[in-house]
């Protein structure tokens, strides 16, 4: 054989080799893609759970916030009705007046709603950082 019937020869060798190796980079690069797929989903339901938890709790504590501006409100309405009654003398029969008893209750029922929604809160972030700490673990 002569070297110019080698050479195409030794070319086509070379060719299949080449071909082979590039068929297994793309298929390594396949499978690194999959893999990277799999994973991004993954952590993307996790960034939605946490999302969602995240939620819940920035409502309740929205809800706490709105409850203690309404109680604010009314302790002012009190203090006002009270210094108006003062002024009046009329202080003696305070448990009497409508205005007074009224705002008293909705002071009460407001501070137990205000701790309902803390307990809430509290349990919310003790069940993130167990999450948390499961997921580190």
């Amino acid at each position: 054989m002569t070297e110019e019937e080698k050479q195409p020869e030794q070319e086509e060798i070379k060719s299949d080799r080449g071909s082979k190796m590039m068929n297994d980079m793309i298929k390594g690069l396949r499978d690194f893609g999959s893999a990277a797929l799999d994973k991004a989903e993954e952590y993307g339901k996790i960034a939605t759970e946490k999302a969602e938890e995240l939620t819940k709790l920035g409502k309740i504590k929205l809800d706490i916030h709105q409850l203690n501006r309404s109680r604010t409100k009314n302790l002012a309405e009190l203090g006002e009705l009270v210094l108006n009654l003062g002024e009046e003398k009329k202080l003696k029969k305070l448990d009497e007046h409508e205005n007074y008893v009224t705002l008293v209750k909705s002071i009460k029922a407001l501070d137990l709603e205000i701790k309902e929604k803390e307990t809430q809160a509290e349990h919310a972030e003790v069940a993130e950082s167990e999450e948390s700490a499961a997921d580190k673990g």
